[in-house]
Order: C-alpha cells, then structure tokens, then sequence
C-alpha cells in the first residue's frame, strides 16, 4: 500500500470527532491506514461492549448489523480522506449488498475493516469492505454497501 499521509498523521486523526456517530454507536477506534483508494480502521471489541450483555449472554458475540455499522463508518471516513476533508460529512447508509458473515466477533478481538469506494453516482457511494480479525486475519465479514452523502459533498 502506497500511502499518502504519514503514519504518524494518521494517528492524530481521531474518528470520534471525524464522526457524528458518538459512543455507544462509534464503532471505529482509529484508522490504521489510508493509500488514497482505501482504509483500514480498527475497532477494538471491549469485554463490557453494552451489546454483548444482550446479544447471547452465556456466548457474547457482535451483532452483524453492527460489523456493517462498522464497514459503513469506515467507508465515511474514508470518502471523508479521499476529500481531505476531517470534519464530519452527513452520510447515510441506504443498501447492503451481498454481505456474508464468516465467523463470529467475541469481546477481545480486535476488528480491521479494509474498505475501498468502487463506484460514485452523483452523491450516491458504493464501498467493497472486508473486516477480519486483527489476530489471526481471520474474514469476519464482507460485502458492499451503498451510501448517500449531502448533495454538494464530492469525492
């Protein structure tokens, strides 16, 4: 990957405020790397994550609804980059498109999602995302997604 901020820079940029997302429904921790074409954004899944008390008690595992709230974060950013632009874009996720789900997130993992924008309709996004497991490069899940940022927001 040929990338184009430095590495140090990429650890100033802070997704929480890149994002109008907030915690409990942030779900990009930092970004790990960016080329100019594509993202990689890590999400660290704490053991008190408020939905793993919820979804399956006894054998915690995160919602897949929540992998693809984490693939649609990442793909913000990313356009957001792509613009040289840090401060928060109004995006709005309207399809998923051919998402499977290959293995399960428990608390401790610690999620990669690598996505790359691979088509633009007006102010119409559709993202190629593939999110694994920082440990083992595991797939967690991949699929594409569309969204819808303001009119006047080009990438």
């Amino acid at each position: 990957m040929k990338t184009i901020l430095k590495q140090d820079d990429l650890m100033t940029l802070r997704p929480m405020e890149m994002l109008l997302q907030k915690p409990p429904f942030l779900f990009v921790d930092k970004i790990v790397d960016f080329d100019g074409e594509s993202i990689i954004c890590s999400k660290l899944l704490a053991h008190n994550e408020s939905f793993f008390s919820g979804h399956f008690p006894n054998n915690p595992v995160m919602p897949g609804v929540l992998v693809i709230e984490m693939a649609a974060q990442s793909s913000l950013l990313l356009t957001m980059l792509m613009q040289s632009e840090t401060n928060p874009l109004e995006g709005y996720l309207v399809k998923t498109e051919n998402f499977t789900f290959l293995s399960v997130s428990e608390p401790g993992d610690e999620l990669l999602a690598k996505v790359k924008i691979v088509k633009k309709v007006g102010s119409y996004h559709t993202a190629q995302a593939t999110i694994r497991k920082a440990k083992d490069n595991k797939k967690v899940a991949r699929g594409q997604l569309v969204f819808y940022l303001q009119e006047g927001v080009e990438s």
